[in-house]
């Protein structure tokens, strides 16, 4: 069978884009057997994929049983970007003492989509630094601010701009300009968590509402 007719993929990539998107309220619980009727799918790759995606820290388990969807709140919205940044510093040390001024190639910057050009920034960088563990703390913190990064456009308005200096401070070998432009990038966000938090908050309200009518 074809992997993207496999049963377990196919609910584990509707619930993650439901809980990235904000269809699944942050919070809100998430019903087995609601989830594999909506899906078709009996309630057994409905629980796998829970069971996985709680292991992205995307979902957690409930007090009274079952799984509710991530709650992004202030607080837990700027300690996973404080995460993220921990992991592009701890990056860039490792790849500086393994090639000195040299840096993996650049990906493609596309300016049609900043938010998308940066992750792959940070993505490269830290897959290259050779921590297994290191890209596995990144990947799973990466998961978990899908729902921030799509709203940051709502937010920041010069995202082009700053993903280009992203880009030229990276290329530049002028020791600790990427440094420094990495930690405005990061720094600007933890301190618009609240903001972006409260417009995660905003959408699932909208799609509590939609779902209503």
């Amino acid at each position: 069978m074809a992997r993207n007719r496999d049963p377990f993929t196919q609910a584990l990539t509707s619930l993650r884009e439901r809980i990235h998107s904000g269809t699944l309220s942050g919070g809100a619980p998430i019903i087995v057997q609601d989830e594999a009727e909506r899906l078709k799918l009996s309630t057994t790759p409905v629980r796998e994929a829970l069971a996985r995606l709680s292991g992205e820290g995307l979902v957690e388990r409930a007090s009274s049983g079952g799984y509710v969807a991530i709650r992004l709140d202030a607080t837990a919205a700027r300690d996973r970007y404080a995460m993220h940044a921990y992991c592009v510093r701890v990056a860039l040390e490792l790849t500086q003492d393994a090639l000195g001024p040299l840096r993996p190639p650049l990906p493609p910057l596309a300016s049609a989509e900043p938010v998308m050009a940066v992750g792959r920034l940070f993505e490269t960088l830290v897959c290259s630094a050779g921590n297994g563990v290191l890209w596995d703390a990144f990947e799973k913190v990466c998961g978990q601010l899908d729902v921030l990064r799509r709203l940051e456009p709502c937010l920041f308005q010069d995202l082009n701009q700053e993903a280009a200096e992203l880009y030229a401070a990276y290329a530049d070998v002028v020791d600790g300009r990427f440094q420094v432009a990495a930690a405005r990038y990061h720094d600007r966000r933890i301190g618009a968590a609240g903001a972006l938090a409260a417009l995660v908050c905003g959408g699932e309200r909208t799609n509590r509402s939609q779902a209503s009518v």
